[in-house]
């Protein structure tokens, strides 16, 4: 091995081209590592163990509290509203936090009734879902929700809209069969 003043210890000549194999300096691999460490760690943080919100749940958040105004709630807003895949991820997030222990992980009854059937006790309409979850059913044990803001309870409903007689097996059927008003039917 021969060495260039320049280069260092010459490794190999390709095409009459002198090639140095020099390690890079020290200061530059600390760097690296370091780098390396940071981006490990803020992952792990925001999305491995979900410490500190991410910047998709900030956004839902945001657009939770903007949900949360003192409109009118309309059978055409909550269908629309389960049209929208971000509300109706948000719902399904705030169902597995507060819902799921009453009515299971996929809304098939535990406690609670199974929600993916048509059957309904208090209504199967998305205004009657949203006011049993906003205001509870005391008689039928259901509390009420509207503590976690109207707009949370409008993205759960979005969820609920989804999976209604979606029929996964579950509790048996309880209410009254649930069928939407015929368009056609004069009012």
């Amino acid at each position: 091995m021969t060495r260039d003043p320049i280069q260092g210890d010459i490794a190999h000549r390709v095409a009459g081209i002198d090639q140095a194999d020099n390690p890079p300096p020290t200061w530059w691999l600390w760097l690296a590592a370091l780098t390396i460490a940071l981006a490990a760690g803020t992952w792990l943080v925001r999305s491995g163990f979900e410490v500190s919100p991410g910047s998709l749940d900030r956004y839902l958040a945001a657009r939770a509290a903007a949900l949360d105004t003192g409109e009118l709630v309309t059978e055409e807003m909550l269908v629309e509203l389960s049209r929208d895949e971000l509300a109706v991820r948000a719902g399904r997030r705030a169902f597995a936090q507060n819902c799921t222990k009453c009515h299971a992980a996929d809304g098939q009854g535990d406690v609670g009734p199974n929600l993916t059937d048509p059957y309904w006790i208090a209504g199967g309409s998305a205004v009657d879902i949203y006011t049993t979850i906003v205001a509870g059913r005391d008689r039928q044990g259901m509390p009420p929700w509207g503590s976690l803001g109207r707009g949370v309870c409008k993205q759960i409903t979005a969820y609920l809209l989804t999976i209604r007689n979606s029929n996964v097996p579950g509790k048996p059927p309880q209410g009254a069969l649930w069928r939407p008003p015929d368009p056609a039917a004069p009012r």
